[in-house]
């Protein structure tokens, strides 16, 4: 229940400060881009889109979201409700998937169509937004500011984006594989063309895999950089 109440939270935070608002934007930008793209590299193209929008969503939403708590002294208070740390962490997870596979969806439907794999589509949307929301969330715990956060969440995150070279066939592909994002481009290529059995357990599992390693090391950064120092500005 607490889960839902935190989940609720953040989605009326994002609605709050326009975010929704600027998604509508930002997917109608990439629908006409896609409409006046030719046919032979509209595929690739919404592939390089739909996973690069729930890894920007995630990464700069995130931080930018727990930037603005910290700014606002939203914890001082947050955290000394029954609220856990997990629950925190979760509700941010879905609560920007949300608007991640609204996205996605609504640039595969109108410029597209309807993906061939819709279960794998969508996971690949969720999996690789918590992904990144929660690599933004060990990120921004580190920054002392906006600039800093910007410079620190492209040096964390260039690591990630290493198996878009295996779309433009640099490399042999085995080179790609212990990357959770390559699991992430095999999940959204489902949009596209069906994948095999094999194909799909690896890319949910080795994408699991990334996104309960990063949301441990979001879990830890969180806790020994924030919640240790919850209360300070008020003693102050």
């Amino acid at each position: 229940m607490r889960s839902l109440r935190a989940i609720g939270f953040d989605v009326r935070f994002q609605i709050r400060h326009g975010f929704y608002g600027v998604y509508v934007l930002v997917c109608g930008l990439y629908v006409l881009l896609l409409h006046n793209i030719s046919p032979g590299y509209k595929e690739k193209t919404a592939l390089l889109l739909t996973f690069s929008d729930p890894g920007a969503i995630g990464l700069i939403l995130a931080g930018g979201i727990v930037l603005l708590e910290k700014d606002q002294g939203v914890y001082d208070s947050l955290f000394v409700t029954p609220l856990r740390l997990r629950e925190y962490l979760i509700a941010k997870a879905v609560s920007i998937s949300v608007i991640s596979s609204c996205a996605a969806w609504a640039i595969q439907l109108f410029a597209l169509g309807f993906p061939a794999m819709p279960v794998h589509f969508t996971l690949g949307v969720w999996l690789t937004s918590c992904l990144f929301t929660f690599l933004s969330v060990g990120v921004v715990t580190r920054a002392k500011s906006i600039n800093g956060f910007i410079w620190l969440s492209q040096m964390y995150s260039l690591p990630l984006a290493v198996p878009l070279a295996g779309l433009f066939d640099i490399g042999p592909s085995a080179l790609y594989a212990v990357f959770p994002t390559n699991g992430s481009l095999l999940l959204l290529e489902a949009a596209h063309r069906p994948i095999s059995t094999g194909e799909s357990l690896y890319a949910v599992a080795v994408l699991s895999a990334g996104t309960a390693a990063a949301y441990a090391w979001a879990h830890r950064s969180f806790e020994k950089r924030i919640l240790s120092r919850v209360g300070e500005g008020a003693a102050r």
